[in-house]
């Protein structure tokens, strides 16, 4: 019988004969090589994981890593630990999956079992991208694109360059990642390989929009659409309808846009793909052409169509979260149900050389002590339970939060758009950066494992690229420096800090930056040298003309209202504020370590 087929009927078998047993091998296959044995476990556990028996398959990988390691072979060894680590992977447990592929890698790294080894790699750069550390994912990434070029493996380079690629886009390094895109242009139409080909021309479409090129966005989206009218290919079809008014709204064909919008929702109905992500972007488009048109009361139905769909993608995605919740809890129940098994037989052999009459005081001692331990153990199940109950409900609340700041920032803007004063325009605007300063913090939050401290390094990075985007800069005629030493910070703390850098930040666009030809602007964060509890220090540096020290320094009723706000923030985290000229204006803000520990 071929080899394939019998895994699937064993598979199909395994559900009826209840799985309570940890052997998997089928006798056939008693005698096999241990190579066939192992390598059949594995294609085992990865059927049972494909058909969501997530604490059966654990069994399988487990047993195919046992005959692995007894035969003595470094090779089935490696791929015993890369399946373990493809288990954890699957369940969530990203920082258990990172251990055993590092110990693959080590495997293979020993047997100078190369392919494998870079193969490895790309299984590692998934779960960090999972677990949000961006440089430990690029550091990979980087590792592969040198092994796979130097061992000639083209095939694993391009899934690599990919990777790269999509990093740089995210981290607005353009120029790298249009780099790499037409690396895989080239490899796949020299491959001619076209499906292939055109998946990743539509990629380079959405790079070309997010790098404001818009002419060659829509040629990219439309030599992509004609592929897929030719060949018949309704699914890339669907995705490129939703993707092409990025660009023809932005060069002003409205109209146009509009019409591929609503064939992107006929898709959508028809095929129920991805239906909530996509209608976010939809309507998106649909909000940005009425505006365009001057429909405001239209295009806040849009705005608000598209805050409900992101409200479903939250839901899904916290769905998810609870089936991994559920997956974990299953599999440590089934662990801890084995390991009391274990205990009650060695309890059991001890007990036979114990004499009668000491049978009945220790069967009672011991079932006081099991009694006791299993109120322990449910206590501590339920206090982890509501850790984590109460962790999705405190990213709900965040997610809530940034969605009504949302319609607020709208509102704001549609505002802005019947206003002819300039001044009153002014301070909209500016009250409009203000609410989305404050909504990068709960959006930060509700997007991380983390509830209550904020990654500094990346909502500075974010805010400062807003406004400057906000103020007409691009990133390549500026000199911006982001030194941030301190990374977590509680949203307490994170929230007056973050306000009172985008009103510092901001005043550098408004004031510092008109007429110098080369503006540069500094911003740090780091802890206060020389001090026993150092607190964090925040410092906003520009090469302007600089401020007068003696005006900056006097507050009264024609002081703005930036200015106010910075100084009773400042004076609510018992900070410090000083100006200093230094080719430019530096503020300096100061927060003790009592606020930050408060």
């Amino acid at each position: 019988m071929n080899l394939k087929l019998f895994l699937s009927l064993a598979i199909a078998i395994l559900p009826i004969q209840g799985i309570a047993q940890t052997d998997f091998l089928p006798d056939s296959l008693r005698h096999a090589p241990d190579s066939v044995k192992t390598w059949t476990l594995r294609e085992i556990g990865d059927s049972l994981i494909f058909a969501g028996q997530i604490t059966t398959a654990k069994q399988a990988f487990v047993q195919a890593l046992a005959i692995a390691q007894k035969s003595g072979r470094p090779a089935d060894i490696g791929l015993g630990y890369r399946g373990m680590g493809y288990w954890h992977s699957n369940v969530g447990e990203y920082d258990q999956a990172v251990t055993w592929y590092q110990k693959a890698l080590h495997q293979f790294e020993q047997q100078q079992r190369t392919r494998q080894y870079i193969k490895t790699l790309s299984y590692i750069i998934f779960c960090y991208t999972r677990l949000h550390q961006d440089k430990q994912a690029l550091y990979y990434i980087k590792k592969g694109i040198s092994m796979a070029s130097k061992e000639g493996y083209t095939d694993l380079l391009i899934a690599f360059y990919n990777g790269y690629a999509v990093y740089a886009d995210q981290h607005k390094q353009f120029k790298e990642a249009l780099q790499y895109r037409k690396k895989i242009l080239t490899y796949w139409k020299e491959k001619k390989a076209w499906q292939e080909y055109y998946i990743s021309l539509f990629n380079m479409g959405l790079l070309y929009k997010n790098m404001k090129e818009y002419h060659r966005s829509e040629q990219a989206f439309r030599e992509t659409l004609a592929y897929t009218q030719r060949v018949h290919d309704t699914y890339l079809k669907g995705y490129v309808l939703a993707g092409i008014p990025y660009a023809l709204i932005p060069l002003g064909k409205l109209d146009e846009a509009e019409n591929f919008c609503q064939q992107a929702i006929d898709w959508i109905d028809k095929t129920n793909t991805e239906k909530h992500a996509l209608l976010v972007d939809i309507n998106d488009h649909l909000g940005r052409i009425e505006e365009k048109r001057g429909n405001f009361q239209k295009a806040l139905m849009y705005y608000r169509r598209q805050v409900v769909h992101k409200d479903s993608v939250f839901n899904a995605e916290k769905i998810k979260q609870v089936n991994e919740l559920e997956a974990r809890y299953q599999n440590r129940e089934k662990e801890e149900q084995i390991r009391q098994l274990a205990e009650t037989n060695a309890r059991q052999t001890r007990q036979i050389w114990i004499g009668s009459g000491g049978v009945t005081i220790l069967l009672i001692l011991l079932g006081t002590l099991y009694h006791l331990y299993r109120r322990i153990g449910q206590s501590r199940q339920k206090i982890r339970q509501q850790s984590e109950q109460l962790t999705l409900m405190m990213k709900e609340l965040h997610h809530r939060v940034k969605n009504n700041l949302a319609i607020v920032s709208s509102l704001l803007s549609l505002q802005a758009t019947h206003l002819k004063d300039e001044n009153a325009l002014e301070a909209v605007r500016v009250s409009h950066q203000r609410v989305e300063a404050m909504s990068l913090i709960h959006q930060r939050l509700y997007q991380t494992e983390e509830v209550t401290t904020i990654d500094m390094q990346a909502y500075l990075t974010d805010l400062t690229y807003g406004l400057m985007k906000a103020y007409g800069y691009q990133p390549t005629e500026f000199d911006l420096q982001l030194d941030i030493q301190v990374i977590n910070l509680d949203v307490d703390v994170a929230t007056p800090i973050g306000l009172i850098a985008n009103e510092l930040i901001t005043n550098s666009f408004k004031h510092a930056f008109p007429g110098i030809p080369h503006p540069r602007l500094v911003i740090k964060l780091d802890s206060i040298p020389g001090a026993a509890l150092p607190g964090v220090t925040l410092e906003v540096h520009d090469n302007g003309p600089g401020i007068e020290t003696r005006n900056w320094q006097k507050l009264d009723r024609r002081s703005s209202f930036g200015k106010q706000l910075v100084v009773m923030l400042t004076d609510q985290m018992e900070g410090k504020l000083e100006l200093f000229q230094q080719n430019g204006a530096l503020f300096r803000l100061s927060v003790p370590q009592t606020r930050l520990s408060a």
